[in-house]
């Protein structure tokens, strides 16, 4: 996806999963645990069972050398609502642990009580169109973004709920895009990195006045601790 990013480095973002439906990419998904992901939840609108969905992790090119281990379970957040896009998340337990490696680790969840910065510097991930309309691509792609206050981003009026943030530049040019919902939202913090969002929806991708709108994951946390050992 990522409009206005660099292809990342191997091994740069080990969490990085690429969500498969029948052995192609549809959604970005982030490791937090050795059997769990993050995700967005409106990537199951289609098909929420399992069986048809693998995660393939250690990858930086689309489909080469990568591990893929299949979903056992899909838990779609309770209060997800697909029209509103309120509480866009949901977490994946994989059918076994994968193994940690250099090129296979968790990122960190934050307290449900941490306050992420406004305009502090964030980072997106996926494999999502370089471009509106563009098509996938088949390199990850990373860009910086900020995290924008809810109330500057006011073109988008009342559609933000409590449990969205949003981030990118006002200005435009830098955003996620098709391909890349569910993947992550990255805070550097103390020399570890948090997810601070899902990637969940956005009025195209980059343009002006429009930034990225994430799920906001301490507003889920208690839930994610109702199913992660």
């Amino acid at each position: 996806k990522i409009v206005g990013g660099v292809t990342a480095r191997r091994g740069e973002w080990p969490w990085v999963g690429s969500l498969q439906y029948q052995k192609l990419h549809r959604c970005g998904a982030t490791l937090i645990h050795s059997k769990w992901l993050l995700t967005a939840a409106h990537c199951f609108k289609s098909d929420p069972s399992p069986a048809n969905w693998a995660v393939s992790l250690g990858v930086l090119r689309s489909g080469v050398g990568a591990l893929v281990i299949p979903i056992q379970r899909v838990i779609v957040h309770p209060g997800f609502n697909s029209t509103s896009m309120d509480h866009d998340v949901a977490l994946l337990e994989l059918l076994v642990p994968a193994p940690a490696s250099y090129t296979i680790q968790p990122a960190c969840l934050p307290s449900p009580v941490h306050s992420f910065l406004e305009t502090a510097e964030c980072y997106i991930a996926g494999w999502g169109s370089t471009r509106e309309g563009g098509s996938l691509t088949n390199l990850l792609q990373k860009a910086a973004v900020r995290l924008i206050q809810q109330a500057a981003a006011g073109a988008y009026g009342d559609a933000l709920t409590p449990h969205m943030m949003c981030a990118g530049y006002m200005e435009g040019g830098r955003d996620t895009c098709l391909g890349d919902s569910g993947g992550p939202l990255c805070r550097h913090l103390s020399g570890q990195w948090f997810v601070a969002g899902v990637t969940s929806w956005g009025h195209g991708c980059g343009r002006v006045g429009f930034p990225g709108i994430y799920t906001r994951v301490t507003s889920v946390r208690s839930w994610i601790a109702t199913y992660l050992p």
